[in-house]
């Protein structure tokens, strides 16, 4: 009984020092994480729907949701869309849209800006875990991934592949992801024009 009692009380110290040390990082990279996270999103926004307004001022202005009584799910092509949050322009160029959806290999974040007159102005990932050399394009600085995203620049909510009858090319080896990217967007483009009116 007294071994038991000790391995016990030994387990227990053993975890509740694991756990103040896991307690102790955590509060030491929190502030770091979310700062790095802040930025990546803040870029993102301005590759997607760059503002002109003053050095200083506020450049993305969210908007309330909850008055609206809009679905934040959207069914794109069969796929549901999640709408993250929605930020107006503050030169009133129109809206960034932050979304959410299943690609092939799990959950992607991907901001879309939305012009006034309804079309795509630029679709950025802000995060993702496909796989790397397919649908880890879609996200990639080099041309690959720069050229498909360019692709959407200027398409409506009636944006498809190629292989739909649309006007997008689809990445090599990654029609999912390509397809998923694809839908996001018309998705975003429609939630804008719901919230317009």
């Amino acid at each position: 009984m007294n071994k038991i009692l000790k391995l016990t009380l030994v387990l227990f110290l053993i975890c509740a020092i694991v756990a103040g040390v896991l307690g102790a990082v955590d509060m030491v990279t929190r502030g770091p994480i979310n700062a790095y996270q802040t930025n990546k999103t803040n870029e993102a926004f301005s590759k997607v729907m760059p503002v002109h307004v003053p050095e200083g001022e506020q450049q993305y202005i969210p908007v309330d949701l909850k008055p609206l009584g809009l679905s934040t799910t959207i069914n794109s092509n069969g796929q549901k869309i999640k709408i993250l949050s929605v930020s107006k322009a503050a030169d009133d160029a129109g809206y960034v849209v932050e979304t959410e959806f299943s690609g092939a290999q799990g959950t992607i974040v991907m901001v879309v800006g939305v012009s006034n007159r309804l079309t795509c102005t630029g679709v950025s990932i802000t995060k993702h875990s496909e796989t790397a050399g397919l649908g880890a394009n879609a996200a990639s600085a080099a041309d690959v991934g720069v050229n498909f995203r360019n692709q959407f620049i200027g398409v409506s909510k009636f944006v498809q592949l190629k292989k739909a009858g649309g006007e997008i090319d689809a990445l090599s080896g990654a029609t999912i992801t390509s397809r998923s990217v694809t839908n996001a967007t018309a998705a975003a483009i429609e939630f804008v024009e719901q919230m317009l009116g």
